[in-house]
């Protein structure tokens, strides 16, 4: 099922969008679909990492408990892995 958004955009950003649809031959719909949900999935990636780290200092701060760098390299390395999955076929 679909949806029909109205949004309000600058004359050079629909001219663009206008231009790359016609030259694809795809609808605008399409192609804003096409590049925006990896930047979408970017941004949900981000707020999901920084709701994590707010949660672990919140639970340093009540228990002055922390973690050994072991297990603080394992986050990050889970945390890049994840970061890296958001940006495949993201637009360069």
């Amino acid at each position: 099922m679909s949806r029909q958004l109205n949004v309000r955009v600058s004359d050079a950003f629909a001219r663009t969008l206008e231009r790359v649809a016609r030259r694809t031959g795809r609808p605008m719909a399409a192609v804003l679909e096409a590049v925006g949900t990896p930047a979408l999935e970017a941004a949900e990636e981000d707020a999901r990492f920084e709701a994590e780290a707010f949660d672990a200092w919140e639970a340093f701060q009540l228990t002055g408990e922390a973690v050994d760098r072991t297990a603080l390299e394992g986050l990050f390395t889970a945390a890049r892995r994840r970061a890296r999955g958001a940006t495949r076929g993201r637009p360069r």
